[in-house]
């Protein structure tokens, strides 16, 4: 098995939106019903994941030469006048698709992230994940991730 990460380019957006509904469907189902299980599709998203292609971090893992995964990540560089001064990047999303989980692949493509964020200038990387969704809380752990803040939410 031949599992490589590589850039994300215009032409990979159709694997992306299939990732994408994946992990909306995943967690619609799981943790939160108001996601909507169609947006990966919709016009809007198309749009947001090539603008993320183009002015973001995004990767695609392959095995073999066929898509198993992606992470979208994003580095945030401090304004004039911030109170928080350190360049930071943001973990957006990242999905290993069912067939491939506990190969790896998620664990690479955090390292290959991690890797990028290094070599601009990041002091901190962050990621924020439902809480009831343990296994990804798990996984984000294994890789180095500790707990910083708690957002907390009330339904109405």
């Amino acid at each position: 098995m031949n599992i490589s990460i590589r850039r994300a380019e215009p032409s990979d957006i159709e694997t992306i939106q299939k990732f994408g509904s994946e992990l909306l469907n995943y967690e619609r189902v799981n943790f939160d019903s108001s996601l909507d299980k169609d947006w990966a599709f919709s016009d809007e998203a198309k749009a947001k994941y090539l603008a993320a292609i183009n002015e973001r971090y995004v990767t695609i893992a392959e095995v073999d030469g066929e898509p198993a995964g992606f992470l979208i990540g994003s580095v945030i560089t401090p304004k004039a006048g911030d109170a928080r001064s350190i360049i930071q990047a943001n973990l957006q999303n990242i999905y290993v698709d069912e067939t491939q989980r506990k190969s790896g692949i998620g664990r690479m493509l955090v390292e290959d992230f991690r890797t990028h964020c290094r070599s601009v200038g990041v002091k901190r990387l962050n990621v924020s994940v439902l809480a009831a969704n343990e296994t990804a809380v798990n996984f984000y752990n294994t890789v180095g991730f500790k707990p910083r803040s708690i957002n907390l939410s009330q339904e109405l």
